[in-house]
């Protein structure tokens, strides 16, 4: 999809945009866009955010220590991928 200048960046795009995996064309004339939309700046912010958590919950199932032991579980009996997959579960709704 080619990029429209005068209108957000798309919901389906918005990944692939977040992960940089855009053709060059497209990745450029949305980078154009997104540096003066205060709106897809925000929204792609959000995607970044939920990348990182995202990646961070597969880092702690894919931990040695987790597949040996388990989750851990913090002082109030929370798991330790309680933080992640929830913070993950708030950015995607």
């Amino acid at each position: 999809m080619r990029p429209d200048l005068n209108h957000h960046l798309p919901e389906e795009i918005l990944e692939e945009f977040a992960m940089q995996m855009l053709g060059e064309q497209d990745m450029a004339g949305w980078e154009e866009h997104t540096l003066i939309c205060a709106t897809c700046q925000d929204r792609v912010a959000e995607a970044d955010e939920y990348i990182r958590v995202a990646k961070a919950a597969a880092a702690a199932i894919c931990d040695p220590s987790f597949a040996e032991n388990g989750p851990t579980t913090d002082s109030h009996g929370r798991s330790g991928l309680a933080k992640p997959m929830m913070a993950a579960a708030t950015h995607a709704g």
